[in-house]
């Protein structure tokens, strides 16, 4: 005679009888009917801000450092621009086959003479219409005398030959209104070259 089905065990989750699950209990840990799932999602600062419009980068030209001369890279922050910029990453690459050595400066925007002004620099929204133009001046020159006596010399960096270094200071490296970040490459001997990009996002003084 067969025997009724209710005798018969269940064999769901590895054969625990349908009883102990009407009693509550479950092989494997369930959450509470409470708990909420997260719907919050991290959104990086530097994304933010180039949302807003707010994010820049650009490129100097190569420069050639040769004959006993310097070579400089800087992004100033002009005296009346009415921000702060936030250095978020930059990169130096020397294409040279020898090493150079790069000096990282901090100091009045004003001692930047003879410098050009590069017009390789973007906003890091690409859109139509562009986005308003960056307040920062990415500069760039070389044979120049050496007028940074005054400047705060905070790293020295050795660039091997044909490769690149870069970093991310991450916007812990603030320039208020008439200051700068220079690189200063001196010439070592060797007729060397370089060229330095830099991302800054930019946000208002008083705001």
């Amino acid at each position: 005679m067969t025997k009724p089905s209710y005798t018969r065990p269940s064999y769901f989750y590895g054969g625990i009888p349908d009883v102990y699950m009407q009693m509550g209990y479950y092989p494997f840990p369930t959450p509470s009917a409470t708990e909420q799932l997260s719907r919050s999602v991290h959104i990086p600062y530097a994304m933010s801000m180039a949302d807003q419009c707010k994010y820049f980068m650009g490129q100097s030209e190569k420069m050639i450092v040769g004959d006993g001369a310097i070579g400089i890279a800087s992004l100033s922050n002009p005296l009346r621009s009415g921000v702060h910029l936030f250095v978020h990453h930059w990169m130096i690459t020397n294409p040279s086959p020898h090493p150079i050595e790069a000096h990282f400066l901090f100091g009045k925007a004003a001692s930047l003479t003879g410098t050009t002004l590069s017009r390789q620099v973007t906003s890091g929204y690409v859109q139509l219409p562009a986005c308003p133009v960056a307040h920062g001046q990415l500069l760039h020159g070389t044979g120049m005398a050496d007028t940074f006596s005054d400047h705060i010399h905070t790293a020295t960096r050795i660039i091997p030959a044909s490769s690149t270094v870069e970093a991310t200071p991450g916007g812990q490296w603030i320039l208020g209104p008439g200051m700068a970040l220079v690189v200063r490459v001196p010439n070592a001997g060797e007729k060397t070259s370089f060229s330095f990009s830099i991302d800054w996002w930019e946000q208002p003084v008083y705001g």
